[in-house]
């Protein structure tokens, strides 16, 4: 069963880092805005126990490489990662296809951003057996997973306007319709099909994108 975690979804990685780097300025900085409030002991109190939670799971997170996109070397470790995270965005690429590297890029830099969600990648010919298993059948394919359950996929450029010039914006967007990242004006989308497939258009143009 994957850890449920509390952090805010606004935390960048940079945030968290400056928080766990000064953890006695940060509990300092707290105290003073709740004595400028002039709340109750047990609030304070409370709150103050919140931080160090926080904090704690700031560590925990940054030592699982949380707040980088990293790769998943061996494909045994796919299942434990998708299952013992709560939140899991997973690239299947090629290392020769184009526009899988442009998928790198951008979950490179939304892996900085999103410091709750785990962001990696996966070499789609060192794991044939997710790739049957999970029925990936071009690249780039992106799959977000919640609690070891695929939710949604991204496959192809398709929902990004079909054009390798997509902004990490728009695609931040996309993914946060699937619920595994954050934003405040874009709700999750619910009672996707129970594999998580976009509807593929007859007149997709995938010249540039690669079976597999």
């Amino acid at each position: 069963m994957a850890t449920e975690t509390s952090v805010r979804s606004t935390t960048t990685a940079k945030e968290a880092d400056e928080i766990l780097e000064d953890e006695a300025l940060a509990e300092e900085k707290l105290l003073e805005d709740l004595e400028r409030e002039e709340l109750p002991s047990h609030i304070r109190e409370a709150r103050l126990s919140e931080l160090k939670d926080q904090m704690q799971q700031f560590q925990n997170l940054k030592e699982k490489d949380y707040g980088k996109y990293s790769e998943i070397l061996k494909e045994k470790d796919i299942l434990e990662v998708t299952t013992n995270e709560r939140h899991v965005i997973l690239h299947f690429y090629h290392q020769d296809f184009r526009r899988c590297a442009i998928v790198d890029k951008h979950l490179q830099s939304l892996s900085q951003k999103h410091f709750q969600t785990k962001f990696c990648k996966v070499d789609a010919e060192k794991a044939l057996f997710f790739v049957k298993k999970l029925k990936v059948q071009v690249l780039p394919t992106v799959i977000c997973f919640r609690d070891g359950i695929v939710i949604d996929r991204l496959i192809g450029f398709e929902e990004l306007g079909n054009t390798d010039s997509f902004s990490t914006e728009q695609f931040e967007r996309r993914l946060a319709k699937s619920g595994v990242i954050q934003l405040g004006d874009v709700q999750p989308e619910e009672n996707k099909s129970i594999f998580g497939f976009a509807r593929r258009s007859k007149t997709e143009d995938s010249s540039d994108e690669e079976d597999y």
